[in-house]
């Protein structure tokens, strides 16, 4: 049954831990995020994982990107290097993607592993006591694989249906995009300008090139 929960002012922790509690049970909810509203699931879970790419009407192994409440629990399944680090270390909680590798020793269905790891800390206070309170997570965005990022979470509704346990609302958000790095390799390259301007990034690194350069 679906149930939406009003967290515009705050979320209570009976509703975190009612939260946490059906993503662990391979329930898929909606969370609002600093950008837009995603939809998240258990991560090691291969059974929730396919009823999100199902709910969201995508098809073929794409890897899907994890988030987690802290870096540390980022460290925990990703492996980022120096530069990297000190990128996140920054900008971390905050609209900024980093791809990776993940850690080898992982046993998951996230996607296929030929493809970087996207990894994510968002800056959204509800977000992150949800996130806190399961560990990392796949979350990707909210709505139907093409269509546009979701503002409301109406439209998070008319898009993922009833195959979302909870929908948390928390308002109109922004719809604005996380910035994308990869740093897979030696060098990090700006594959998506969001959020965070390149300007803002070569601040922190300043060798930070854009991928068409």
């Amino acid at each position: 049954m679906t149930e939406i929960l009003n967290v515009q002012d705050g979320i209570t922790d009976d509703d975190v831990q009612r939260v946490a509690d059906a993503v662990r049970a391979g329930e898929l909810v909606v969370i609002p995020t600093d950008t837009s509203y995603a939809v998240i699931c258990d991560a090691f879970n291969a059974t929730s994982v396919t009823s999100l790419r199902i709910a969201k009407g995508q098809v073929g192994n794409t890897a899907l990107p994890i988030a987690a409440g802290s870096i540390d629990t980022i460290n925990g399944v990703a492996r980022l290097s120096t530069l990297a680090n000190d990128l996140v270390n920054i900008f971390w909680p905050g609209p900024l993607t980093v791809l990776t590798s993940a850690q080898e020793s992982l046993s998951w269905n996230i996607g296929s592993r030929d493809h970087a790891l996207a990894v994510r800390v968002p800056q959204h206070e509800i977000a992150l006591r949800v996130l806190a309170a399961i560990g990392p997570v796949v979350m990707t965005g909210a709505q139907l694989t093409e269509a546009k990022p979701v503002v409301t979470v109406e439209d998070a509704k008319a898009a993922l249906g009833d195959a979302i346990s909870y929908y948390l609302d928390g308002g109109s958000l922004s719809g604005t995009v996380s910035s994308v790095i990869d740093a897979t390799s030696d060098n990090l390259r700006l594959l998506r300008e969001g959020e965070l301007s390149l300007a803002q990034l070569r601040e922190v690194i300043p060798m930070i090139v854009k991928a068409t350069a």
